[in-house]
């Protein structure tokens, strides 16, 4: 085999023959092979008794296919390289393997795989993959080389799990990467005929619910959404109105099981229970506050309500009594964050009241510079920050690291002018919407770097909602707005 531009051979003694001289400037690397069989012993230059024997290129080694056989002519000097100069043992060569590289090699070469894959996959290919990419060392690591702009030693202390931190920020970069391109927008209304203050989306994105001053609630079907061009898609997606409310629609709630049942919080003092699948849509009525009921959390079969009473109650929706009243301000409680541990209740006396609900008592009260408007608690996202939306487009962040519950910084300022109305996480990312017309997506850690900006609203941001792949938002214009990629686009009719 004719090699153009080969200038050298390899020898066992490890030099390069050109012409009967030796040239050691146009050496090769000898593509080297060894066994894995014995893996205590290092790679030297005494053990490597395959290929040239080690001394090629100061005995630095590579890899080459065996039993080679190479003649070379250039500018008349003929170099033949066989079998009995370079010989390799096909089993040996066969034996070389990912896992015989440095572990600090093998790491940067998964650092270029996905954080997911690594960890669902690769975990589970050996025991040595497992032990290299179970520390949470390796994923902080891997953190500060991926985004050096975003690795910030403030949030260290604050850090759930750097796994989940990777896998985090490696879905928010590709799904913000463009989102103009990537997301369709659809613009649902003329169904309510006042202005719409609550949107809940359920069912992995199936559903979405709106609350409006109409005293309706209305159910979309969003998989009836195709192309946003298309004329009445609005009314093709609407499903039902449900009424029975005598004041404004101000919050939802949604069945956590995924059954499809909601609740429905007004200013008539009521909460109603629907069933949107059975004849009989509303299920039962609550009357346990006396004023607006004005936000609510269903958890499992329990059913927690703030109202401008001041109170929280505690319903049991399989009973149908209530199991205890929570008056822990004194003014209207206006959010609420609830999960196994904690009832966090948000109000305008400018306080953030923690509740533990084993011990069924007042855990700690936080107090602030600012009514609190609206909550988002972002351990989902690998940190452990309470988000608390104030007035003026003010965010406090609370460590909640070991149940602190204690303000890290003074508030911080998201060129808003409006009070944060309501928070959620959608795409690895935090959302947020003001009253001053805005949606701002922002990174989940404590930089709070502004990623994308929604400007399609001409009226003001009541409330987002998001759940699976959906984003949905509700304003004073009287409509909904859905943000869905477009690879979820239904099939078209054939």
């Amino acid at each position: 085999m004719d090699v153009e531009g080969y200038n050298g051979g390899c020898h066992c003694d490890g030099t390069v023959q050109s012409g009967g001289e030796t040239d050691k400037e146009h050496q090769l690397n000898c593509f080297q092979d060894y066994s894995l069989e014995d893996s205590k012993n290092s790679i030297t230059r005494e053990n490597m008794k395959l290929g040239c024997g080690g001394n090629c290129n100061n005995g630095d080694p590579a890899f080459s296919s065996p039993d080679v056989m190479v003649k070379a002519t250039e500018e008349g000097n003929s170099i033949e390289t066989s079998d009995d100069t370079c010989t390799t043992d096909n089993r040996q060569w066969n034996s070389l393997s990912l896992a015989g590289l440095p572990p600090e090699l093998i790491l940067v070469i998964f650092s270029y795989l996905d954080a997911r894959f690594a960890l669902s996959v690769l975990t589970g290919v050996c025991k040595l993959f497992h032990h290299l990419l179970s520390p949470e060392s390796s994923w902080k690591t891997r953190f500060g080389k991926r985004w050096p702009q975003r690795d910030k030693r403030e949030d260290y202390d604050y850090v759930t799990s750097w796994k989940r931190i990777c896998v985090q920020h490696e879905d928010m970069d590709a799904f913000w990467q463009d989102p103009v391109a990537s997301l369709d927008f659809y613009e649902l209304k003329d169904q309510h005929f006042a202005t719409v203050d609550t949107v809940h989306v359920m069912r992995g994105g199936e559903l979405c619910i709106s609350g409006s001053r109409d005293r309706s609630v209305g159910v979309w079907n969003l998989n009836a959404l195709s192309v946003p061009d298309e004329a009445g898609y609005g009314k093709k997606s609407f499903k039902q109105a449900l009424d029975g409310h005598k004041g404004w629609v101000w919050c939802l709630s949604s069945d956590p099981t995924g059954a499809p049942r909601v609740c429905s919080g007004s200013w008539d003092s009521k909460i109603k229970l629907w069933d949107l699948q059975g004849r009989n849509v509303e299920m039962t009525t609550i009357s346990t506050h006396k004023a607006a009921v004005l936000c609510m959390s269903w958890e499992q079969e329990m059913l927690i309500s703030g109202s401008y009473d001041k109170s929280i109650s505690l319903w049991d929706l399989r009973a149908g009594n209530i199991i205890s009243r929570l008056k822990n301000h004194s003014r209207p409680v206006l959010c609420l964050s609830v999960d196994d541990k904690f009832i966090i209740s948000g109000s305008e006396d400018k306080t953030l009241c923690v509740y533990d609900r084993r011990a069924a008592q007042v855990y700690k009260t936080v107090k602030l510079e600012s009514p609190v408007f609206s909550l988002c608690h972002s351990s989902s996202c690998g940190y452990n920050y309470l988000r608390v939306g104030g007035r003026e487009g003010r965010l406090h962040l609370l460590d909640t690291t070991a149940d602190r519950f204690e303000e890290i910084t003074p508030s911080i300022e998201l060129d808003s002018k409006g009070k944060i109305s309501a928070m959620c996480h959608y795409g690895g990312a935090v959302v947020a919407c003001s009253t001053d017309k805005s949606i701002k997506v922002l990174e989940p850690s404590r930089i709070l770097s502004v990623i994308h900006s929604f400007d399609c609203h001409s009226g003001q941001v009541a409330s987002v909602s998001s759940r699976g792949p959906v984003l949905a938002s509700c304003f004073s214009e009287l409509s909904i707005g859905i943000w869905r990629p477009k690879n979820l686009r239904p099939a078209p009719r054939i």
